[in-house]
């Protein structure tokens, strides 16, 4: 709240405005003061004060929101300017397989699921070149043992579905313990 009064220039008509914000914190803190007693009724007063915080706190950062979407190239500056934090987008990028070790002789090997997908196939190297078959899998996981220990090993896996089999997906590697 210090930050919306500090730059009124940038906020200049906040919704809920900075006094009515103010008084919802502070009939808060006295419902909140006042659930000590273990007055009957007390407890439900003070949830609905803090539903209407709760309410105040997305309305001021939606007016905040709305500010920063007129400055598309200084948003995340504005933001900031209020005092609050920009949400970072995660996008998680799933590896086509990843691998970690299982049990010696072994590694459990997990790919990115594929729609439409009855059925993986797996297959390993010792030098990339020449791939053996493991057994194959209907979920995008399996553990693949009887590995070499101390070797690396090269793992690749491809999805069956209707339309018959589907690319080698990229070739990852592995020391094998």
């Amino acid at each position: 709240m210090q930050a919306l009064t500090t730059n009124k220039a940038t906020f200049p008509s906040p919704t809920p405005t900075l006094v009515q914000f103010s008084t919802d914190i502070d009939a808060l803190d006295t419902a909140e003061i006042a659930t000590k007693t273990k007055t009957k009724g007390t407890v439900a007063i003070r949830d609905e004060k803090g539903q209407l915080v709760i309410a105040d706190l997305h309305q001021l950062v939606a007016y905040v929101q709305q500010i920063a979407n007129l400055s598309p190239d200084q948003a995340a500056s504005i933001i900031e300017l209020a005092g609050m934090t920009v949400k970072k987008t995660g996008s998680r990028n799933k590896p086509d397989i990843a691998m970690k070790p299982s049990t010696a002789g072994a590694a459990h090997v997990v790919a990115k699921a594929t729609a439409g997908s009855h059925s993986y196939e797996w297959q390993t190297s010792t030098d990339g070149k020449t791939w053996v078959s493991a057994p194959p899998s209907t979920q995008a996981k399996t553990t693949i043992g009887n590995l070499p220990s101390g070797v690396l090993v090269y793992f690749r896996q491809r999805p069956m579905t209707k339309a018959g089999p589907g690319d080698w997906s990229a070739v990852v590697s592995m020391a094998i313990s």
